[in-house]
């Protein structure tokens, strides 16, 4: 299967999609083989590998505190683990794939074990940074590991968002009933912790442009939203609760961040804001900026749609009214953010905008939130009410795919760069983690995109 790097043209026709599918397929296909190999070579290291310098395509530095084999991404491992299975599950139906499915549910096995031995240790919780042994570290003011402790008693944090989702997805993928029970108890504890208010944000911020949390009184949507996508499996599983949990998450999500029916008459139609304050009204720093991340309200909508799509077989017909008046708003989330984000010239979506200023605030435009919008473009197509919004979601797929065309490397594994600027120049930035994505944000993306072209 090879790669065209096709663009996609002015008016696509459906086989214009195909191909565009068929690329997708490639880099899906190419960047998990490539994480298989990666693991292969060291099977003393039992974690998703993807220490890649994606810019010289070189390994980093075995002792580099923050790039090297001795710093586990909690973030990482998790989505790893989701990743895994998502892909096994994709390519099962090809005989072609049988050697590297059976390679993928292997990974999942030791995987899971893996990061079972490393919650053990730390009271039943993953961290942000840890050594291989599972031990959580932060950083000195001169990038040097400090060793803490988290137990029981600490809260939880997106490490653990992003490892309940996996280790669920692991054990429905490979039908351990005992690592499913634990793994559902898991979900439901940092879910608990979202809505308890209790949840905060582990993330250790190694970009310097990234706005730091958390602020005084500042409440991000971003665990809700992520959230969206637990319920998302579970629903599809059938697991009893599943459809109310995740129909909460989503109406809680369009009533505190998103400007609907002309709740703010200062602010478009559709914008989204990336935190509220202490009485639920969107969260203006001090300059007055009213924060948005272009790229997480495009990737809610994929997320809601997602959920939506797999709780309809499963709800009531109350479920089912109100699971259609969350679909509604969609198509003017997905466009009114991907307006405020999109940078045509070179092609890109923004870190962050002002929703007040109408500006950029930080144009490094990382890879990952075009995947999750060529989704989101997809999956709102699919639905669109009438042929205007249907012309308008393709619009949004080829610009997205368009740019996505410039961060892929295609003599490295198909993979992206991380980071371009507003030059159109791949840039040294982290985005969140020094790791390059394990097939996350960019191969289950584009499996659901697959899924629908195919259709």
């Amino acid at each position: 299967m090879s790669y065209t790097h096709c663009a996609l043209p002015p008016h696509p026709t459906q086989a214009d999609l195909q191909q565009a599918a068929a690329d997708y397929r490639a880099m899906v296909v190419s960047v998990i083989q490539a994480i298989v190999e990666r693991y292969q070579r060291t099977p003393d290291y039992p974690f998703v590998d993807t220490k890649l310098n994606l810019i010289t395509g070189e390994d980093f530095a075995q002792d580099d505190p923050i790039r090297g084999r001795g710093a586990i991404y909690g973030w990482i491992q998790g989505r790893g683990l989701e990743s895994l299975v998502g892909h096994a599950r994709f390519l099962a139906p090809n005989a072609q794939y049988a050697p590297l499915v059976a390679a993928l549910d292997e990974m999942i096995g030791q995987i899971t074990v893996q990061l079972q031995i490393m919650r053990s240790r730390n009271g039943g919780h993953l961290s942000f940074l840890m050594d291989p042994e599972g031990q959580p570290f932060s950083l000195d003011p001169n990038g040097c590991p400090v060793p803490f402790a988290i137990d029981a008693e600490s809260p939880y944090g997106f490490s653990d968002l992003f490892a309940s989702k996996g280790l669920f997805a692991a054990a429905a993928h490979t039908g351990d009933d005992a690592a499913l029970r634990d793994a559902l108890d898991y979900v439901e504890r940092v879910e608990k912790a979202i809505w308890d208010e209790r949840f905060q944000s582990d993330q250790i911020p190694l970009d310097p442009k990234l706005r730091p949390e958390p602020r005084d009184g500042f409440r991000a949507h971003g665990a809700y939203m992520i959230q969206i996508g637990t319920l998302a499996m579970l629903a599809e599983a059938g697991i009893g609760g599943a459809v109310e949990r995740g129909l909460r998450l989503v109406e809680y999500e369009l009533e505190t961040y998103a400007n609907l029916g002309g709740r703010l008459v200062d602010l478009r139609e559709g914008d989204f804001w990336e935190g509220v304050n202490e009485q639920g009204a969107p969260y203006r720093e001090a300059d007055g900026v009213l924060y948005s991340d272009p790229g997480h309200a495009l990737e809610f909508v994929g997320l809601a749609l997602k959920f939506i799509a797999a709780a309809q077989p499963h709800a009531s017909p109350e479920q089912t009214e109100r699971l259609h008046a969350a679909q509604r708003p969609m198509f003017t989330l997905l466009e009114r953010n991907f307006a405020n984000g999109y940078i045509a010239n070179p092609g890109g979506i923004s870190k962050a905008y002002d929703l007040v200023s109408r500006r950029h605030l930080n144009t490094d435009m990382p890879w990952w939130n075009l995947p999750e919008t060529i989704r989101s473009a997809a999956l709102a197509w699919n639905v669109a009410s009438n042929g205007e919004e249907r012309a308008r979601c393709l619009e949004i797929l080829r610009d997205t795919h368009n740019a996505f065309r410039h961060f892929i490397r295609t003599d490295l594994h198909l993979m992206a760069y991380q980071t371009r600027s507003i030059g159109g120049k791949p840039v040294d930035a982290i985005p969140a983690t020094a790791d390059a994505d394990p097939g996350y944000h960019t191969g289950l993306s584009l499996i659901d995109t697959i899924e629908i072209l195919a259709r």
